[in-house]
């Protein structure tokens, strides 16, 4: 007989054997296939959410500006689609934060219902073509319609033919945290919309530009609507394009092309060039005399940001001339005999013209460095006259109005330029006049429809146009007339009013650049416009196109990858099938200690034919090469099978993921997805682990004698442990215990275990329980092996006690597997169940509401003496015994444990001084995991966030913002391991990117998910976003008071409030929903465990039938045998669990004193309680073997 053949005929003849044995070796198989099948189906429902709420749409560009449409038309002519790298482009206008109201009427009452925080689309009818699904039939809205999809309309209670209200933000020129900026009529309503359609939230009816397993709700209107709605003929906000591939999204290469083959011209910029001409008409001539031309370049929002006039000097070189010019609230003459200071101070009162002099009010002061031939301060030789930081020069109105003359000093009164607690503050300076300056009277006045006409040469400080355009107060009539948004409290003369008829907004007084931008430049920008020597305005305003692509910045106008990021984001931001893994390595473990006792049973039943086959002669390394060719075919078989199963099992989890532990995923979103790859790794690592535990079991039994298996014993003889032995086996038990306890404690640590990653963090807490339970089996096996000495018999009263356990001691290598398999369930389940989460005070910061906003609220409610201004006082005395902080916010992903994608933008919450002061006194504060508070800021570490005051952190490598983050967001989220000090980066959607330091990180709180930077910070590096958006307030009455008043007041600004005890534990619920689903791989193991349990008693009732028959005979009861067998059971099942409750104990106590674990609560010890009857009801299968066994037979084979 051949090999081959041998090995085909003993698989057959042991098939019963062999078939536990391949089941033991699917059970490993399938949780391996299935927990990387868990990973495949993540991704894979990620991918397709993105390539569903995205379609065919690669890229889109969204400015804060609006853009001519036609630029659309351009583009689809240029380099990236003249070499097909994209196919179709169309306009849109997009708005990520409008509000939609709806009433509902039940009865005599109505009830108004408000959504946030939509996302509203100004379309052409093509967008629909960039879905993935074609359309019967169109649902673009027609003129006064509207289309939503499916959550949004649950969330307004309204169907289709009902009226909504959109408001959205309006479009101003001025920013509200300047003082010129109103910041009221914000908000652009739009009524009686009719809902057209209501369409499913799939494909573009999820569309949205963050990356996030939640549906947005959205809203869609006709561009050309919302064009006519808005004031934006044929202009729009955004660009969306297409590769025409759903799956497959243009490369780097192709973005790079498509972006610098984006042409906007100056107007798409927002940016305006006109020409300015100083003209007088000399006598009856009807010829002009031009004194000075040149082309004057400024913005639609009355501020030139600074990247704009960075891009301006590069590409004009010398020839650019920046501008500021400001409103002074008033000038006059420093009265003589006082003190002049040139660092000035806080205007803390009214003026009083009896006291402080003649008061000149309301006028322009330009801050301007003069360049020859352009002036506008030129001396008799035409040289730039050069002003230092303490001087002024003045016009000879305002000279002649104040009785000035050189030497003098003016005071100048003026607002910071950027609002304090949406409040205006009003501050004065004193400079000293080193010149006069003269201007020309005109011969008629300024009209609205005609300039002011000169019969004699104007001077170069006859320049209205060194002042921007504002709406509401360049264009009015009389000062008296001016749009403000602050009360003149200056009396406006006479004189005033007729200089403004005849000079407008001519400034009156002159300071040099420097001075001007630090008084006057704000994060908005510190220049108004900047002037060009007169040539053809073509030529100027080609310089400035051709310099465009090349610029170190967009402008604005910058493409995002939206697909390509999106499919990047679908990696997760945690891999699952590692995670599932690792945990799994338990199960997996005690699927493999069962594969060894079912093979070891199979080798005890053929014992007698290995001993033959010694006996014949066969060499012991035949033998052993035989039975592992065969072992590897049960394998093959068993991880073949372990596959189906392992798929099986996968859907089964993931089922789970979708029903049961759906608050791990926040919503159900998950398809099943089987990827070859994943069954393949599953497949061999199921054959090489279980055939090499097989090979293991089979290296301990090739030691045998073949007398010894030809009595029918499988096993070495127990022989009782030498004290060398002894002596080893604890120098192991030691070690491996040190180094468990070790990993343990460095997992715990809150700055090195946050080092390791999450993976690593994870992997290092099952390493540690691993080797201690490890440590304990030995330690157990090493007991067992030592033998009974009598002092041990004596303290044993009970004889079927010691019965039962004296059996234990029979096999130290069965009893230890066995009680290992259940142990091993044990871990898992206490293990895990320590790290179960409740939500605390200081998670929620001892705040009962936050809230989020869809548009800014300008007042800082954090000031209670604001709330007289902002509430009726009935109200406000209602809330001047709450808390409220406000917050600056930035959009982007959101970054807690609630978002399974990767976040590559988080959002940013600016923190304020208030809510640092606020901390300094509180009661209930938030709980830190770690930070860089030294020891004056450690009772209220938030001061990390103060900084220099006047002083901003710019974002660069060497200089970068301080942040707070929440460490599941670091650690999770954004894998940021390296603790305190960590320096990081993120780039946003212009295209700028801005390094971040970790100072801080707070421990389970309901700000998971941002970053969290001071105020001062947040307003550098986002200068264009005012107010403020997120909210956190208290309710110590809980009874919803002051979340009613807040929701009302602030409904147009969509303020909505919610629990911060239902965010904590939607959040801590994500944790414990995924322990809740590791601890259902503890109750598989419990199933391995039980499997195996029965399995041993079986066999060893086998081993012993004419042991249990001679006690029959010799006159003990059925009854009395059966006691002792399950006492037997009940041994091993007990020293399973307590040493997997030891072992777990021991693990997880570092956590307990330096993380968030807590000790294991009393449904912990339920579960062991349920084990324990598990385990006994096994039992009671071997003891039912036990009265069933035969005994003469058994009597015969003694």
């Amino acid at each position: 007989m051949n090999n081959k053949r041998f090995i085909l005929r003993s698989l057959v003849h042991h098939w019963r054997i062999n078939l536990t044995v391949a089941l033991g070796v699917a059970a490993a198989t399938a949780v391996l296939t299935g927990a990387l099948l868990i990973g495949d189906s993540m991704r894979g429902s990620l991918k397709s959410l993105t390539l569903g709420r995205l379609g065919l749409i690669d890229e889109i560009l969204v400015t804060p500006h609006f853009f001519r449409q036609e630029l659309v038309d351009e583009l689809e002519t240029s380099e990236a689609f003249q070499q097909e790298l994209y196919r179709n482009a169309t306009a849109a206008i997009l708005f990520p934060q409008g509000t939609i109201e709806s009433t509902t009427e039940t009865g005599d009452s109505s009830s108004i219902n408000v959504a946030s925080n939509i996302l509203v689309l100004g379309i052409h009818d093509d967008f629909w073509s960039f879905g993935q699904t074609e359309r019967e039939q169109s649902i673009q809205p027609g003129n006064d319609e509207i289309v939503i999809n499916q959550p949004l309309a649950e969330e307004l209670n309204v169907k289709i033919g009902d009226s909504i209200t959109l408001r959205l933000p309006a479009d101003k020129q001025v920013n509200a945290d300047s003082p010129l900026g109103s910041q009221d009529d914000r908000i652009r309503s739009i009524p009686r919309l009719t809902v057209s359609e209501i369409i499913p939230a799939t494909d573009l009816g999820r569309f949205s530009l963050n990356s996030s397993q939640q549906v947005s709700l959205n809203a869609y209107v006709n561009l050309e609507f919302l064009q006519d709605e808005l004031d934006q003929e044929d202009r729009a906000n955004a660009i969306l394009v297409s590769g025409g591939q759903i799956e497959s999204p243009p490369g780097e290469e192709a973005s790079r092309v498509l972006q610098t083959s984006l042409k906007p011209t100056i107007d798409d910029l927002g940016l305006i060039l006109t020409d300015v001409s100083l003209d007088w008409v000399s006598g009856n001539a009807n010829d002009d005399n031009t004194v000075l031309q040149y082309h004057s370049l400024s913005s639609v929002k009355m501020m030139l940001d600074d990247d704009t006039v960075t891009f301006a000097e590069t590409a004009l070189g010398s020839d650019a001339q920046p501008v500021m010019t400001y409103l002074a609230n008033a000038m006059m003459k420093v009265p003589d005999g006082e003190t002049p200071s040139i660092q000035g101070g806080i205007l803390g009162k009214k003026r009083d013209p009896e006291k402080d002099g003649e008061i000149v009010p309301y006028s322009m002061i330009t801050a301007i460095d003069s360049q020859a031939g352009l002036g506008p301060l030129l001396d008799a030789n035409g040289d730039p006259v050069l002003i230092q930081d303490d001087e002024v020069v003045i016009n000879s109105w305002l000279a002649e109005d104040l009785g000035i003359t050189p030497g003098d000093w003016l005071r100048i009164d003026y607002f910071e330029p950027e609002t304090t607690h949406g409040q205006t503050v009003e501050r004065w300076i004193d400079l000293q006049v080193v010149e006069i300056f003269k201007i020309t009277e005109p011969d008629r006045p300024y009209s609205r429809r005609r300039k002011a006409v000169f019969d004699q040469p104007p001077t170069l400080l006859n320049d209205p146009d060194l002042t921007p355009e504002v709406p509401g107060v360049t264009d009015q009539d009389s000062i008296n007339d001016w749009d403000l948004p602050f009360a003149t409290v200056n009396r406006i003369r006479g004189q005033d009013d007729n200089y403004w008829n005849n000079h407008r907004t001519t400034p009156k007084a002159f300071v040099n650049l420097k001075l001007g931008r630090k008084l006057w430049g704000s994060r908005f920008g510190s220049h108004t416009t900047i002037r060009i020597p007169f040539s053809q305005q073509l030529e100027v305003a080609g310089k400035l196109q051709n310099a465009i692509p090349t610029a170190d910045t967009t402008l604005g106008m910058t493409f995002m990858p939206v697909k390509r990021d999106g499919l990047k984001a679908a990696s997760g931001s945690t891999p699952f099938d590692g995670l599932f893994l690792g945990l799994s390595l338990f199960v997996i473990a005690s699927a493999l200690m069962l594969i060894v006792v079912l093979f070891r049973l199979g080798i005890q039943q053929r014992a007698t034919q290995l001993g033959l086959l010694l006996a014949l002669g066969l060499k012991r390394k035949h033998i052993s090469r035989l039975l592992i060719q065969e072992a590897s075919i049960v394998s093959a078989l068993g991880a073949g099978l372990g596959v189906v199963i392992g798929i099986g099992y996968g859907k089964l989890m993931l089922t789970g993921l979708s029903t049961w532990w759906v608050d791990a995923i926040v919503t159900s979103f998950l398809d099943f997805h089987i990827t070859f790859r994943s069954l393949a790794i599953g497949y061999l690592l199921g054959v090489i682990i279980s055939a090499g535990t097989i090979a293991w079991a089979i290296r301990k039994t090739s030691r045998i004698t073949a007398r010894r298996l030809l009595s029918g014993h499988a096993e070495e003889s127990t022989a009782i442990a030498s004290g060398k032995n002894t002596n080893t086996n604890s120098r192991w038990v030691l070690g491996l215990f040190v180094i468990g306890m070790g990993l343990a404690i460095a997992a715990a640590l809150p700055g090195f275990g946050s080092s390791l990653g999450s993976e690593g963090q994870a992997g290092a807490f099952v390493g540690a329980g691993f080797l201690v339970l490890t440590a304990l089996l030995l330690k157990i096996r090493a007991y067992l092996r030592g033998g009974w000495n009598a002092d041990s018999i004596q303290k044993i009263s009970l004889p079927l006690s010691w019965l039962a356990s004296r059996n234990a001691g029979r096999n130290p290598g069965r009893s230890t597997l066995t009680i290992g398999l259940m142990a091993m369930a044990s871990f898992l389940i206490i293990a895990m169940g320590a790290f179960k989460l409740a939500p605390s005070d200081q998670g929620r910061g001892g705040f009962d509401y936050w809230g989020l906003s869809s548009m800014p609220i300008y007042e800082d409610l954090a000031e209670k003496n604001l709330h007289n201004a902002v509430f009726e006082n009935e109200v406000a005395q209602k809330l001047a015994a709450e808390t409220i902080l406000c917050l600056r916010y930035k959009p982007g992903d959101d970054a807690s444990c609630s978002n399974v994608y990767q976040a590559a933008r988080p959002r940013v919450l600016g923190i304020p001084q208030s809510f640092i002061d606020h901390y300094d006194q509180a009661e209930t504060r938030f709980s830190w995991g770690a930070n860089t508070a030294d020891e004056s800021q450690s009772s209220n570490p938030w001061h990390i966030l103060d900084g220099d005051v006047g002083h901003s952190h710019a974002g660069t490598e060497s200089d970068p913002v301080p942040v707070v983050i929440d460490k599941n967001t670091a650690m999770y989220s954004l894998k940021l391991y390296g603790g305190m000090e960590q320096v990081f980066d993120i780039t946003y959607e212009d295209g700028d990117t801005v390094h971040f330091k970790v100072v801080g990180l707070l421990a389970n709180s309901i700000l998971q998910g941002s970053l969290l930077v001071s105020e001062q910070d947040f307003k550098t590096l986002f200068p264009h976003i005012s107010g403020y958006r997120y909210f956190l307030t208290t309710d110590p009455g809980a009874g919803g008071e002051t979340r009613a008043i807040l929701e009302n007041r602030f409904r147009d600004q969509g303020l909505d409030l919610q629990s911060t005890q239902s965010l904590l534990e939607e959040l801590l619920a994500v944790q414990n929903t995924y322990i809740s689903a590791f601890q259902s791989l503890g109750a598989l193991g419990l199933l391995l465990g039980t499997f195996g349990l029965a399995t041993v008693q079986l066999r060893s009732i086998l081993e012993r039938r004419g042991e249990l028959a001679l006690m029959k005979a010799t006159g003990f009861r059925p009854g009395r045998l059966a006691q002792m067998v399950l006492c037997e059971n009940i041994v091993l099942l007990c020293a399973g669990l307590v040493t997997g409750v030891l072992a777990a104990l021991f693990a997880v106590l570092p956590h307990i004193l330096f993380a968030d674990a807590s000790p294991p609560g009393v449904d912990l010890f339920v579960m062991l309680l349920v084990i324990m009857v598990v385990g006994v009801v096994s039992g009671l299968l071997a003891v039912r073997a036990t009265l069933r066994a035969p005994l003469i037979p058994a009597l015969r084979g003694e």
